[in-house]
């Protein structure tokens, strides 16, 4: 039943994990609060933890280095590694994100207008190019 080792039985969403409770309080300030306070159980004694349980089981694997987690699942846990267990590592992945993001928004910003720079000038040299060639046929008109 339980997925890792340790003294403390964790429920999530109904699966179970084992985990030495020293670890996620040395890791996460709100499991640090809940194993100072009062906790609720269940019927087989494992403290009742809210969350997605698969994404708390990367997060267990994020924290014990039990497994390398690949960038689509790390992306995964930062939501609820940062904001509902309040992981300190997680929080800044969640603010280098939040600013690359902002970034990276930025930069798509700055080049769409450089592109709708780039058309409108186009747009000029095709109207040049086309004033200057009607310049050319009245000129060889009045030659003729």
């Amino acid at each position: 039943m339980p997925r890792k080792v340790g003294n403390v039985l964790l429920n999530v969403d109904g699966y179970y994990f084992q985990i030495d409770r020293h670890l996620l309080a040395s890791q996460s300030i709100y499991f640090r609060v809940l194993f100072r306070s009062p906790t609720r159980r269940d019927q087989h004694g494992a403290i009742i933890i809210p969350g997605n349980a698969e994404r708390f089981g990367l997060i267990l694997d994020y924290l014990t280095g039990e497994r390398n987690l690949s960038l689509e699942q790390l992306e995964m846990i930062i939501p609820d590694g940062s904001s509902l267990y309040l992981i300190p590592s997680l929080t800044y992945l969640a603010q280098y994100k939040a600013e690359y993001e902002t970034k990276d928004r930025k930069r798509i910003e700055e080049v769409k207008r450089a592109m709708a720079k780039m058309s409108k000038l186009k747009r000029e040299v095709l109207n040049l190019e086309a004033y200057i060639e009607n310049l050319r046929r009245k000129t060889s008109y009045s030659l003729m």
